[in-house]
């Protein structure tokens, strides 16, 4: 009896492959899968003064997700994700899991329109629908690329696209007249449920029609619109905000050197009907860039404008929710005090990102960004934006800039305005290349630097700066296996204010505050690349904040991280 309960168990567990080697055309597999096991010590001064936190913990987990594709016919996928995860500390099925990650269905209809249906990945332009990096991320050193594709993969952040439930179809026609192509693009999708008692449905929908000359000549234009169903809740008012965006750009040549112009406008509106009492604002922008490109270096000159009441459900929500509480020691010191959202956890917890639009403008901490928080989409801006990429100094130096100046529309709270700059440079020096070795050795340096100023009076007056450092080293020990280390400082001075809003996004009131504090994150370990995506890496790493203004918000902890990476 044993023996025949064995084997139909067998059976089962490999029928999918025996299916698989019958049918291999319809079915398929992919995924990933990742073991990740952490421990984490207090250091410093807070491992003598807390006599409340435990010394340490550790944590980690098993997860697995399977992605299976299934073609019943030859222009119908149907796929999904199963997660099957493992807490670490648990036996025989406890602390176990089984989770559907992704459902999804996709076609064509007589080889001319494709939709999909289900969980869906949507962008459209930065001041529609964008999904914007978080802050400190940009340029970062590769040192710390495992916890960046970790944090990015667990919020499904993949090239700036939010994901959604709903319907996209999109069709696409050649034709031989002066009108080489026309795509047309269109999409409805559910960013909220009804609720029991609460706040009515919330959908989106969007299309987008772009037309491409034969001479170069590209014009577009998107449409987004984000509402309430009044129907589905008791309440009488709605949410309501179209965005309209045109974009027209031009390519060509210049003695042998290509540029391209591209100007692009829009408006939006947002209000509730049914509420006598709440605003309804309509604000514009402008943004016109010139590209060009001299010897494999690209540049990029952008004017940018945006209004005071400009409002883009899609476009201004923030990846990071600074409420949110930590997992990483969330409370500390003997006061069990409530541990503020830091570059600790900007960098390696997944817990504190948003994966949901927002209606309203999010909380911020401008120590972090003050310039753009809202990404290009930022209300209350006009300035210049300058880059540079892949300016390679000699064939083992490379490096690229961005800078912005950005000032207020208006001024907040007063006539003054806030000036606003923000650096950010990188380089990467390959010195296996300038000291002719086998092996790969980089390294890399990166700088960050902001400041926000504003004249006036004591009361009104603002000078603030931060600096970001962040460097990586690489080196390639043996093909495939790699000694590397990384550092980002991070140090925040001066004065801000904090904006208080309302429920319906308007400004209350606001918070003076006063930044002197500088945040370490060290690391240093091996790791073993297999192929690309597939590796293991281990790791310590150092993590110490320190306020200057307030001893109580010092905090520093030792981890020993393990990670196992698996793309399937």
């Amino acid at each position: 009896m044993k023996k025949a309960y064995i084997n139909h168990l067998l059976f089962l567990l490999f029928l999918p492959i025996l299916v698989q080697s019958q049918v291999k055309s319809k079915l398929w597999y992919d995924g990933n899968a990742r073991v990740m096991f952490k421990r984490d010590a207090l250091s410093g001064s807070l491992k003598e003064t807390d006599t409340v936190s435990s010394r340490s913990n550790g944590a980690g987990f098993t997860i697995a997700d399977l992605g299976l594709h299934f073609t019943p016919v030859t222009d119908v996928e149907i796929a999904a994700e199963i997660r099957i995860k493992n807490d670490f500390g648990g036996m025989w099925g406890a602390k176990s899991s089984v989770d559907l990650r992704n459902l999804s269905a996709k076609g064509v209809v007589n080889n001319a329109v494709s939709f999909s249906v289900g969980d869906i990945y949507l962008k459209q332009t930065k001041f529609t629908l964008y999904n914007y990096q978080q802050e400190l991320s940009e340029y970062e050193p590769s040192a710390f690329n495992f916890y960046k594709n970790y944090v990015n993969y667990e919020n499904f952040y993949f090239d700036n696209f939010w994901r959604l439930q709903g319907f996209q179809a999109n069709v696409s026609y050649q034709s031989y007249s002066f009108i080489k192509q026309v795509d047309f693009d269109g999409f409805t999708a559910r960013v909220r449920g009804a609720e029991w008692l609460g706040k009515p449905e919330l959908l989106m929908v969007g299309a987008s029609g772009v037309l491409k000359f034969t001479n170069n000549l590209n014009l577009g234009s998107h449409y987004i619109n984000s509402f309430e169903v009044k129907s589905t809740t008791n309440g009488s008012t709605a949410y309501y905000n179209p965005v309209v965006n045109t974009q027209l750009s031009y390519s060509g040549r210049i003695n042998d050197i290509p540029y391209e112009l591209s100007v692009s406008g829009g408006w939006s509106t947002r209000g509730w009907d049914g509420d006598s009492i709440s605003p309804e604002i309509s604000g514009a922008f402008t943004n016109a860039s010139i590209k060009t490109s001299v010897n494999n270096t690209n540049f990029n000159l952008t004017f940018r404008y945006v209004d005071t009441d400009f409002r883009s459900m899609g476009a201004q929500t923030r990846r990071i929710n600074f409420n949110s509480l930590a997992e990483t020691y969330p409370y500390y010191g003997n006061l069990y005090t409530q541990r503020a959202v830091s570059m600790l956890d900007i960098v390696s917890d997944p817990s504190v990102y948003n994966q949901k639009l927002s209606t309203s403008l999010k909380y911020y901490n401008p120590m972090y960004n003050s310039t753009t928080p809202y990404g290009d989409a930022t209300p209350n801006r006009v300035g210049l934006l300058l880059e540079v990429n892949n300016f390679d100094l000699s064939d083992f130096l490379s490096t690229k800039l961005k800078t912005q100046f950005f000032t207020e529309v208006i001024g907040q709270g007063t006539t003054e305005k806030r000036f606003f700059n923000n650096t950010a440079l990188q380089s990467v020096c390959y010195i296996d290349k300038l000291l002719n070795m086998q092996n790969e050795f980089v390294l890399e340096g990166t700088l960050r630097y902001e400041s926000v100023n504003r004249s006036g009076k004591d009361f009104e007056s603002i000078d603030f700066s931060s600096v970001l450092l962040g460097g990586s080293l690489t080196y390639e020990l043996i093909p495939n296996f790699k000694l590397l280390s990384g550092v980002k400082v991070f140090y925040a001075t001066g004065n801000e204010f904090i904006i208080e809003r309302d429920d319906y996004d308007q400004i209350n009131d606001y918070l003076a505050v006063d930044f002197d504090a500088n945040e370490t994150i060290l690391i240093s370990g091996v790791q073993y690349d297999f192929k690309e995506d597939i590796y293991f890496t281990m790791q310590y790493n150092h993590f110490a904040i320190i306020e200057n203004i307030s001893t109580n918000d010092e905090f520093s902890l030792g981890r020993l991280v393990f990670m196992f990476n698996i793309n399937l």
